[in-house]
């Protein structure tokens, strides 16, 4: 039977079709869940007539325990969230008498264009669709089922969305409507009539081809559900996701005889996981690029696998405005790179649109009025293009173009992730133009701090020259500069311009360690901060100063202990002369001691103490551990 376009003759046809239907519950729920139709399945199965279930709740033939858990509800939710629910469990009878039953939940759209993501929208939403069947003994049954819904199947079909088929096992043929034939690409009326089910395998892409196939195979062997998704090939790159779900139903002697399923087309639900994904992947691979072209070189690779489309690429505007310079792409094999520059105007006129900051996205470069060289496009492999603008201070700074070889209608949701991917791509870029200019303003302040440093020594040097007991004086002063200038190029040799405590250590000791086993230390590794670094550079300067004129390195026995511990955010460290001269309390203080004494501990927000105990000196500083320490290596 073919029929033509008039509703009221599909409507009869798909009512005619519900109606046969006889070992399938099919019912329709209001978005309330109250009963709107019923057919003869659902009669057989559950014992109530269409007059005497039609106005009711469907928990009627829910299990008291799952009424009290609100289960009609809660699969109702589920349809709405993920298009469809399972549902495997016990049911009731009119008699009371219960039964196992196995099917599944859908939402029923309104008659109008539908997305994936309209099943997320409950105001799109007129009702429910629930189809199952007692599983508690297998029927037999050799009636074909052309259809698995209710009188809103018209909407679903109409939609494009949803399609049936039946499989006659035992000959290898299938029976399928037309939206199930159009979804694989083969002719309509022959999949109505019945045809080979190789037929609809072909239009299979070949990776999906044998999941599809081993699917069907291991419900037969195991009398389980297919529920499997596959690509379809089209006349687009793009490629047509469908989830197909179907049950085994067996002959008088209990072997697989029919399949009967749906399959639904979820290429937006695909689409959009994949773009979530290719998000996430961006956000994971970028972490470890340095370099910006190797930047928009990742996010066009990324949108070209993701889009499926001949061409991504990105470049920056000229001063001119209309020269583009394209400095990464990506491109399907076949298809040539375009790096290099490229003016606008010698392809149309479009260029000012992306001056206002607005995209330019066209579905035919061959129709749009825009281009007055289509076919110099269509030397570069262009048919349909979308550029996205990056504005900054008003002004055009880089172009995110997509090329496809063929017209395309360009989705809402392609758009906003390509904006999402532009906005990502120059984030990460800013970040590390930011980090550049960050480190050459350190390096020049350190640069101009050295400077000062070595003016000041000059400075000092000519002062004192001439002056009795400068020499001393100079040279002490002399010494605290360089300490100061040695601790600036620990900072400016750190990325982070803070440096590790282990490194400020050797480096200020150095120039005082003719023999470096004179000074033994201790302490994990510890983050300084600039101001910590000053601070203990001058201390440790101080301290190794001492030793050397009067302490435990001025004579051949003398060593030095450093020592430094963290407790949670307590940081203590320690410096500890041993079998030095013996030392006495000196009777003034002078600048080096109020350094020790009052200075050095406030850069750790605690306390700095120096004691002349008689067997050696002693520094300690209490305070707080500003960074986290490293942590250390298992020792075997």
């Amino acid at each position: 039977m073919i029929l033509n376009n008039d509703p009221s003759q599909i409507a009869a046809f798909n009512e005619l079709i519900l109606r046969s239907i006889v070992d399938h519950a099919v019912v329709t729920m209001d978005a309330a869940g109250i009963i709107t139709s019923w057919n003869e399945g659902a009669e057989r199965i559950l014992g109530w007539t269409e007059d005497e279930i039609v106005g009711k709740n469907a928990d009627v033939f829910f299990t008291d325990e799952d009424t009290v858990e609100g289960r009609a509800q809660t699969e109702m939710r589920l349809a709405i969230k993920n298009g469809r629910a399972e549902d495997v469990r016990w049911h009731v009878r009119k008699d009371g008498q219960r039964f196992w039953g196995s099917g599944l939940m859908m939402p029923l759209l309104a008659a109008t264009d539908v997305s994936g993501d309209a099943v997320q929208d409950v105001n799109r939403i007129t009702g429910f669709v629930k189809i199952f069947r007692d599983r508690t003994e297998e029927r037999t049954t050799n009636q074909r089922m052309e259809l698995l819904q209710d009188r809103a199947h018209l909407a679903m079909q109409r939609s494009g969305t949803v399609g049936v088929y039946d499989i006659d096992l035992q000959n290898d043929m299938i029976v399928a409507d037309h939206v199930c034939a159009r979804m694989h690409q083969v002719n309509v009326e022959l999949a109505e009539s019945g045809t080979s089910v190789s037929e609809f395998y072909k239009g299979i892409i070949e990776q999906d081809r044998l999941i599809a196939m081993n699917a069907v195979d291991a419900a037969i062997v195991k009398g389980q559900a297919v529920d499997v998704a596959y690509r379809i090939l089209s006349t687009d790159t793009r490629p047509i996701w469908v989830q197909s779900q179907g049950s085994i139903q067996k002959d008088e002697n209990g072997s697989p005889s029919r399949l009967v399923g749906i399959v639904v087309d979820v290429t937006d639900q695909r689409q959009h996981l994949n773009m979530q994904e290719a998000r996430l992947e961006f956000a994971d691979k970028v972490r470890d690029i340095m370099d910006p072209i190797q930047i928009a070189e990742l996010v066009c690779e990324v949108i070209g696998h993701t889009m499926y489309v001949s061409r991504v690429g990105h470049g920056y505007i000229k001063d001119d405005g209309n020269t583009l310079v394209v400095e990464a792409d990506w491109n399907q094999m076949g298809s040539q790179t375009l790096v290099g520059h490229h003016k606008f105007s010698d392809f149309g006129s479009y260029v000012d649109i992306l001056h206002s900051g607005k995209s330019v996205i066209m579905t035919d470069v061959t129709q749009d009025d825009r281009v007055d060289r289509p076919e110099r496009l269509a030397a570069l492999g262009v048919q349909s293009l979308i550029n996205f603008p990056l504005m900054q201070h008003g002004k055009l700074k880089a172009v995110l173009f997509v090329n496809h070889a063929s017209p395309r209608e360009w989705t809402n949701s392609e758009i906003t992730f390509l904006g999402a991917m532009f906005d990502r791509a120059y984030a990460a870029i800013d970040r590390l133009k930011l980090e550049a200019e960050r480190n050459d303003l350190a390096d020049e302040i350190a640069h101009r701090m050295k400077n000062i440093l070595t003016m000041a020594q000059i400075v000092v040097r000519q002062s004192l020259r001439g002056v009795d007991g400068a020499e001393a004086a100079a040279h002490t002063i002399k010494a605290r500069l360089q300490a100061m200038s040695a601790a600036q190029d620990v900072l400016t040799l750190s990325e982070e311009k803070g440096a590790d405590i282990i490194s400020v250590v050797g480096t200020t000791l150095a120039p005082h360690l003719p023999n470096p086993s004179r000074i033994v230390v201790n302490g994990p590794s510890l983050p300084l901060d600039s101001s910590q670094v000053i601070g203990l550079s001058l201390a440790l300067h101080e301290l190794a100063t001492n030793a050397a004129k009067y302490g435990a390195l001025s004579n051949e026995d003398g060593h030095i202990e450093i020592d430094w511990e963290i407790d949670n955010h307590s940081f203590k460290f320690c410096w500890q002369e041993f079998d030095g001269p013996a030392v006495e309390q000196p009777s003034s203080r002078g600048f080096g001691s109020t350094i020790l004494q009052r200075t050095v501990g406030s850069y750790f927000d605690g306390t700095s103490e120096l004691s002349f105990k008689p067997d050696g000196v002693t520094f300690l500083i209490q305070g707080e551990a500003r960074g986290k320490p490293a942590p250390q290596p298992k020792s075997d």
